[in-house]
């Protein structure tokens, strides 16, 4: 048997607290119901206590997108299955080990069980549940699909998870190669370049010119490290507070976008996500305004996220999608006219989850080229500069007898 702390409200809306015995929680709520009392809260003594609303940063930040997808598929199954929304979330949190998970689905319980909207408990968790979560369940709300809803939010956020994914796959290999580039090369000035700046001593006028400046290089970084590390931390650091700034987001993602091969996967990746977004939220019931609202909040880049706002702009005053997408670099020729040929049909939904579909096929292509192109370059480019050094060192040596000789 176990304990169970409890707070009820009767008929009348009067509350109370107690703790009673029972053998597990199911049989604790069975026993509080019997009387036809409102459970508010029923936990058992040794669970952790669920922190207040204002009181649950900690918690937002260490429940992770797949919890998320974890969270919205179990409860889609039971959902469907005809459980009770309050007895699904309590299955759900006695069934993860996660505890941030367990915390948060508890406290939507709780407020369930209170009597709050399960779209509006979720807004008390705003960066664990997007807008995009909170606006497709107070549709389902509306139009009692919650279990289909869920699926079909599962499923999106798999497919997000997954364009997401493919995009920091094909940019850590580079990013590794880079990073470790530079290591060799800072270990190369600052640990085996000062040895051979002893060896060739008082012969600097005779030296090749690649060796003065290499050897001048690390004779700046040995003497002159704290500074340089100052000025880099500093750097560093200006550029983190530049890119929280608005003006630094735009510049940024106006630089992603630009870029050779990272620009072509961005927009792919930011039309298939939004894309993706305006169809779930179209073929759910929710309106088109809301929808291109919602899209403009997770487009994930700000050239996007305008063009999608003005694109609202334009529908608020009876414009097409497609009739504002003419001509737009951010979105191609034939996406468009797909857009166009849903519009005419009256399936723009289906038609915007196909054209997403396509984007995503095209990343996956961008990713796979740009992948195996990227390889070969770092490989060339970290060869050419240590190879450079190396060569710089041993051109003296080249010509050892002219400049021993002196």
């Amino acid at each position: 048997m176990q304990r169970f702390t409890y707070q009820i409200r009767d008929g009348a809306g009067a509350s109370q607290t107690g703790v009673l015995t029972a053998g597990d929680l199911t049989e604790a709520s069975r026993m509080l119901r019997r009387d036809g009392k409102t459970i508010v809260l029923l936990a058992a003594d040794t669970e952790v206590e669920v922190q207040p609303k204002g009181f649950t940063f900690g918690i937002k930040r260490k429940v992770k997108r797949d919890d998320v997808i974890f969270f919205a598929t179990q409860l889609a199954v039971m959902v469907d299955t005809g459980v009770p929304i309050a007895e699904a979330l309590d299955c759900i949190a006695q069934g993860t080990d996660n505890l941030a998970l367990k915390e948060t689905v508890t406290d939507l319980s709780n407020q369930v069980k209170s009597g709050v909207e399960f779209s509006k408990a979720l807004e008390s968790y705003p960066r664990v549940f997007s807008r995009l979560f909170v606006a497709l369940m107070r549709a389902s709300e509306a139009s009692g699909t919650m279990g289909t809803m869920l699926q079909r939010l599962s499923e999106y956020l798999e497919q997000e998870r997954d364009t997401r994914k493919k995009v920091k796959g094909a940019l850590t290999y580079p990013v590794c190669m880079l990073g470790f580039c530079i290591l060799v090369v800072t270990g190369l000035l600052l640990f085996v370049l000062p040895r051979f700046e002893k060896i060739y001593a008082g012969k600097g006028e005779l030296l090749p010119l690649p060796t003065r400046i290499l050897l001048g290089l690390s004779g700046g970084m040995v003497h002159n490290w704290p500074i340089i590390l100052a000025v880099l931390v500093a750097a560093v650091a200006g550029i983190y507070f530049f890119a929280r700034s608005t003006a630094g987001k735009i510049f940024f993602d106006d630089l992603r976008l630009r870029l050779p091969v990272i620009g072509t996967m961005t927009r792919k990746a930011c039309l298939a996500r939004s894309l993706r977004t305006m169809a779930t939220m179209i073929t759910t019931g929710v309106s088109i305004l809301e929808g291109l609202q919602l899209t403009a909040d997770v487009a994930g880049n700000y050239f996007y996220s305008k063009m999608w706002t003005d694109i609202g702009k334009g529908a608020e005053e009876g414009q097409g999608l497609s009739q504002q997408l003419i001509g737009n670099k951010l979105v191609s020729g034939s996406i468009t006219q797909m857009i166009s040929a849903g519009e005419r049909t009256g399936q723009l939904g289906p038609v915007m989850n196909r054209a997403a579909g396509f984007c995503e096929n095209d990343l996956r292509i961008a990713v796979k080229t740009s992948t195996d192109m990227i390889e070969p370059i770092m490989i060339v480019v970290m060869g050419a500069i240590v190879g450079g050094i190396a060569m710089s060192m041993l051109l003296p040596i080249f010509s050892i007898s002219r400049v021993m000789a002196r």
